[in-house]
C-alpha cells in the first residue's frame, strides 16, 4: 500500500521544521510542532468517543483554531471530516445529519445547542462533542499508524446549493494531492506560503484552499474569523501575508477603503480572485499596489480551482479565467460531448487529477456528472482563438428569451463596468412578449438613471440581452456563506417585477 497521503505531508513538514509557525488565530499561535500535539490529543478524544476510521466526523462552527484541530483530528484517525454550515438552521442541518449519519459532530464557537436540536428526530443522532475539550483534555487512547490508503476518503463537502439543493463532494487523499501538486507547478509561491484565510471552512475555499493546502505544501494559515476589510489589509501587511484567495466583493471592498493607497500589500505574491465577474477596474487598482488579481475558476467538485491565469492574461483579458491547468483538462462541449470550435459556447467540462471522486451515497448523479472521467460542470464558457477561456455563465442561471440563451453573467459583467455601479444580479421575470426577459437588481454609489444601465448594455451586448427592467436596492444584495450573490433569495423576493417597474423596450 502507498503510503502518500496529505497525513503523510503534514508530519514531514512538521519533522523537518518543528518550531515553524504553522495557525495563527485570534486566540492562538501554533507552531508546527504544537499544533501536531493538538491533533493528536483531539484524535485520541475522537477516538474514545467511538470514532472509527471511515465514520464520518461532522464539524460545525466559525472559522477558528478549534475548528481546524478538530478537523485534523478526525483525519488523523482516518475518520472522514463533514464540515457543516454554521449558517445552517436545526432543520437543515438535521436532513444533512440524515443524509451524512456522521457518528459524532465537534460544534465549536458555541453552535451545541444547534447541533443537538438538529439531531432531534434522527433515528440515530449522532453525539456532540465541545470542540475546546478536544484538545485542551488529554486521554488515554491508542492511536492507529501515522500510515493510509491515497484512496481512502478524506473529506464530504456541500455544494453551496446555488442551483439546488446541496450534494456532498467526496475528497480523496490522492484527488487533494493531485490538485496541490498541480497548484505548485503552476505558481511556486504557494510552496512554504503564508496563507490568509478569511473563507468558512464549511466550503472547499477555507477548509481546502485556505487551510489543507498551506500545510500540505510547507506554509502556515493566517485565520480572519469575521470579515473586516481593513482588518484583512492590516493582517496582510503585519503577517507578511503571501498568497490570499476570496471572492470579487473582498477585494472592491479592501480596494474601497482610504487607507488602501499607503498599506504595504507587497508581501502578496499569488492572489486568486472569482466567484463573481471582475472588472479591469478592480484589476487595475490592485495593480498600482504591486498585486496581481488572477481570476481562477472551478467549483467544489473540483476543487475550487482549475485554472491559473497569469498576472499578464488578466490584465489583457480580464474576462478570461485561463487557459486549463498544467495536467487538468478544461474543454467547451457541445451537447453530444463534442469539443466546440474557438468563439462557439458550449458546456465546461474538466478532467484532471484533482477532481473530486463522486457524490456521497448518489451512484446515479456521480455517474451523471463525473462519467467518462471528466467533470461536467454545469458551466457555460467559450474559447477564443488563444485557448483562453471565458465563463458566460452556468446553465441553470440563464434567461431564456423569446428562444434566445442570456447568461446572466454576461449581462451582470457589462452593468458593473459602470463605476456608479456596486453590485448586480440578472434573473429573469415573466414576459408575455418573450416568455421571460432579464431584470437586472442594482445598488449604486450615486445615482444613476436606468436609462443608462439600458444604453450601456445596448453598446456592449446583442439587443435581446438588453434588460428590460432596471430594479435599484438601497441594501446590499443577499449572499450565500460562500459569498456568492443568492440569486434563489433574489428570485424569491422579486416575483412581482413586471406589474411594479417600468418596462424598457417596446412591446409586440
Amino acid at each position: 500500500m502507498r503510503d502518500t497521503t496529505i497525513l503523510r505531508a503534514i508530519h514531514s513538514w512538521t519533522a523537518r521544521q518543528p518550531d515553524a509557525p504553522a495557525l495563527t488565530s485570534p486566540d492562538v499561535s501554533l507552531t508546527r510542532s504544537e499544533l501536531a500535539t493538538a491533533t493528536d490529543r483531539a484524535a485520541r478524544h475522537l477516538a474514545s468517543a467511538g470514532v472509527r476510521p471511515g465514520d464520518r466526523v461532522g464539524v460545525l462552527g466559525g472559522l477558528s483554531a478549534d475548528w481546524a484541530i478538530a478537523a485534523l483530528g478526525a483525519i488523523r484517525l482516518g475518520a472522514v471530516v463533514c464540515p457543516l454550515n454554521e449558517r445552517h438552521t436545526p432543520f437543515e442541518l438535521g436532513d444533512v445529519f440524515a443524509k451524512l449519519t456522521p457518528r459524532v459532530v465537534v460544534a465549536a464557537g458555541g453552535h451545541r445547542d444547534v447541533a443537538e436540536v438538529a439531531g432531534k428526530g434522527i433515528a440515530d443522532p449522532p453525539h456532540v462533542l465541545d470542540a475546546g475539550t478536544l484538545s485542551n483534555i488529554d486521554v488515554d487512547v491508542a492511536l492507529p499508524p501515522l500510515t493510509g490508503d491515497p484512496s481512502d476518503r478524506v473529506c464530504i463537502i456541500a455544494t453551496s446549493g446555488s442551483t439546488g439543493l446541496p450534494k456532498g463532494v467526496v475528497y480523496t487523499h490522492e484527488s487533494l494531492l493531485g490538485a496541490f501538486f498541480e497548484w505548485s507547478l503552476q505558481a511556486p509561491e504557494l510552496m512554504g506560503a503564508r496563507t490568509l484565510n478569511v473563507s468558512s471552512m464549511s466550503f472547499a475555499a477555507g477548509l481546502l484552499n485556505g487551510f489543507l493546502a498551506p500545510l500540505v505544501l510547507g506554509g502556515s494559515i493566517v485565520m480572519l474569523p469575521k470579515w473586516d476589510p481593513q482588518e484583512a489589509m492590516s493582517l496582510i501587511s503585519s503577517e507578511r501575508i503571501a498568497t490570499m484567495a476570496g471572492t470579487t466583493i473582498f477585494f472592491e471592498q479592501m480596494a474601497a477603503l482610504p487607507s488602501f493607497r499607503d498599506t504595504d500589500l507587497s508581501s502578496l505574491d499569488v492572489v486568486f480572485i472569482g466567484g463573481n465577474p471582475v472588472t479591469l477596474g478592480l484589476i487595475e487598482a490592485w495593480s498600482a499596489k504591486g498585486v496581481g488579481l488572477r481570476q481562477a475558476y472551478g467549483l467544489t467538485e473540483s476543487l475550487s480551482m482549475v485554472t491559473f491565469p497569469t498576472v499578464d492574461l488578466s490584465v489583457r483579458k480580464p474576462e478570461s479565467v485561463g487557459y486549463g491547468g498544467v495536467l487538468t483538462s478544461v474543454e467547451i462541449m457541445d451537447v453530444d460531448g463534442t469539443p466546440c470550435p474557438s468563439g462557439t459556447s458550449g458546456e465546461i467540462w474538466i478532467s484532471g487529477p484533482g477532481v473530486a471522486k463522486g457524490y456521497w451515497d448518489d451512484a446515479q448523479l456521480t455517474e451523471q456528472t463525473f462519467a467518462g472521467g471528466w467533470l461536467r460542470t454545469g458551466d457555460v464558457g467559450v474559447k477564443d482563438d488563444e485557448g483562453a477561456i471565458r465563463v458566460v455563465g452556468r446553465t441553470k442561471d440563464v434567461v431564456i428569451s423569446g428562444g434566445m440563451n442570456i447568461y446572466a453573467a454576461e449581462l451582470e459583467r457589462a452593468i458593473l463596468e459602470l463605476p456608479e455601479v456596486l453590485e448586480a444580479a440578472v434573473i429573469g421575470v415573466d414576459d408575455d412578449e418573450f416568455g421571460e426577459t432579464p431584470a437586472v437588481l442594482l445598488r449604486t454609489s450615486d445615482a444613476v438613471a436606468p436609462e443608462r444601465i439600458v444604453d450601456h448594455c445596448r453598446e456592449r451586448l446583442s439587443s435581446y440581452k438588453v434588460p428590460r427592467y432596471v430594479v435599484f436596492r438601497d441594501d446590499p444584495l443577499p449572499r450565500t456563506s460562500s459569498m456568492k450573490i443568492d440569486k434563489k433569495a433574489l428570485r424569491n423576493q422579486y416575483t412581482s417585477i413586471p406589474g411594479q417597474h417600468s418596462r424598457f423596450g417596446r412591446r409586440h
